[in-house]
């Protein structure tokens, strides 16, 4: 899965300073699921058009960001972000562990939670994975997911496993005796 990093600008650097800043803590604690490092700085410069927003949002599978700058990005990034669930997730770039805080975003998942529609998508896993490793996380997904809902499994319809270019296939689908109740 490609991964981007947006940080916080450095006091006095450069954007590329920044960046290989970053590039090398990251190194340094192990880290290797970050594809692509920007700076804040970098962002607000070369992101401004909404085609190179679009495209950055296409490129990568993964966003996450410098809790300090979290509450910046939406501004730079653009409804579209939000609207196609990429949001950056906010990391704690100071934590002592960097390489389990990191790695607990990039190899987990997220299930955002709105109030619109009944339909939620969750990633849990990518096309690098085994079979078995992709089944697991399913069945471990689809039990948090049901303890989460009202009424635990008796909410949940249907389920189905996409690719991003894949039609959905149904795994589950709940008994009609099952929905009356």
């Amino acid at each position: 899965a490609e991964v981007c990093l947006f940080t916080r600008d450095e006091p006095r650097a450069s954007a590329e300073h920044t960046e290989r800043t970053y590039r090398e803590l990251l190194a340094r604690s192990g880290v290797t699921g970050v594809t692509r490092i920007i700076s804040y700085k970098t962002l607000k410069s070369e992101y401004k058009p909404f085609e190179a927003k679009r495209r950055l949002m296409n490129r990568f599978d993964l966003f996450l960001s410098d809790a300090r700058i979290r509450r910046l990005l939406p501004s730079h990034l653009g409804k579209h972000f939000y609207r196609s669930k990429k949001v950056p997730l906010s990391v704690n770039l100071q934590a002592s562990n960097l390489a389990k805080e990191l790695n607990k975003y990039i190899q987990g998942s997220v299930l955002p939670v709105t109030n619109k529609g009944c339909c939620y998508t969750a990633r849990i896993g990518h096309t690098g994975m085994k079979a078995d490793e992709i089944v697991a996380n399913v069945v471990a997904a689809a039990e948090v997911i049901a303890k989460k809902l009202p009424k635990n499994w008796k909410n949940v319809k249907i389920l189905h496993l996409k690719t991003a270019k894949s039609i959905a296939l149904p795994i589950f689908t709940a008994q009609i005796s099952q929905l009356d109740e």
